[in-house]
């Protein structure tokens, strides 16, 4: 500064400490708290720079506004860089703080994916190892259940089979007990006809060729005469009747019974006895009495119509047992 500008500041000042100490001071301390910036302003230069602390502290603080006030800058300097260091430093601390936790974290992470891949790998293979089991486990069964049911159908075959085999058996021996039992029964009647051969005494069958004896019209029935019969075709191929005795056959039979003094002929083919001494004709009817093998009967027959008892036989049984009656009285 030049003496002409400093002799009056300085003879100004005088007057003002002269004439008021205490104002002079008063005016100063304004003029240096004008100068010098305020905490706010510096704050807020600070945020605006994101903390750049050199350009805060740099010519703000020590430019021409502070007159030469270097004390005044050095602390507005020093308070700059003060925040500055205590914000980036802080800054600083926190973002190494979370850099350390991201760390962490990410491994953390990477732990626990490693423990769910091993996890899922091991439940994989177990539940393969479950699958593989239960399907070798229901292939057994399944393959367990076909040779039972193969068995059970083989063992129903076989039971099948052998009930089969048991009824056929039962059945043929129940045939054989009703032949057995006839011929028994038949035995029996035979004792009584035995026992019965003086009831006729002798008669027109007493004596060989007893057929030329009979007091009645007879030798029109012979041959297949039973073809006549209107029931005889188609009742004869449901019994299965191929045929009836003929006059040759019952003549041996009524010569055989005369020689042995027997009053019975066994009927062909059926399960009756006839006793020819009871024959007797009147016109085309014959009457005579026969053993069913449980009792004796008595019978009545027309030859020319083929009924017995005024009906067509019910059985092949009765179909012989007419025929045998009617060649007795009728044959020749």
């Amino acid at each position: 500064m030049n003496n002409k500008h400093a002799k009056p500041v300085a003879g100004l000042i005088s007057l003002l400490l002269s004439l008021q100490p205490t104002a002079g001071l008063a005016a100063m301390a304004t003029s240096a708290a004008a100068t010098a910036p305020s905490t706010t302003d510096i704050e807020l230069a600070q945020r605006r720079s994101g903390g750049g602390g050199s350009r805060s502290s740099g010519s703000r603080s020590s430019g021409s506004r502070s007159s030469g006030s270097r004390s005044s800058g050095s602390r507005s300097s020093s308070g700059g860089r003060t925040g500055f260091s205590s914000y980036s430093g802080s800054g600083s601390r926190s973002s190494g703080s979370r850099s350390s936790g991201s760390r962490s974290s990410g491994s953390s992470r990477q732990s626990t994916r490693q423990s769910n891949q091993g996890t899922r790998q091991t439940n994989r293979q177990s539940n393969q190892g479950s699958r593989q089991t239960n399907r070798q486990t229901n292939q057994t069964n399944r393959q367990g259940s076909r040779d039972t049911r193969q068995n059970n159908r083989q063992t129903d075959r076989n039971d099948a089979i052998n009930s089969r085999q048991d009824g056929r058996t039962n059945r043929t021996d129940i045939r054989q007990d009703g032949r057995n039992n006839r011929v028994d029964n038949r035995n029996d009647t035979y004792r009584k006809a035995i026992n019965n051969w003086d009831r006729y005494g002798n008669g027109w069958y007493s004596n060989n060729g007893w057929y030329n004896n009979r007091p009645w019209n007879y030798g029109w029935y012979g041959g297949s005469y039973w073809n006549n019969w209107g029931w005889y075709p188609g009742q004869a191929a449901v019994w299965g009747l191929a045929g009836m005795a003929t006059f040759g056959v019952i003549n041996g039979l009524v010569n055989s019974a005369q020689s042995q003094k027997v009053s019975y002929i066994a009927v062909p083919s059926s399960s009756y006895s006839l006793y020819y001494p009871s024959v007797t004709a009147s016109g085309d009817v014959v009457t005579f009495e026969a053993d069913n093998g449980y009792d004796t009967v008595r019978y009545s027959a027309n030859c020319k119509q083929g009924t017995l008892n005024g009906g067509a036989p019910r059985n092949a049984d009765e179909a012989q047992l007419l025929n045998a009656a009617c060649q007795v009285a009728f044959g020749q």
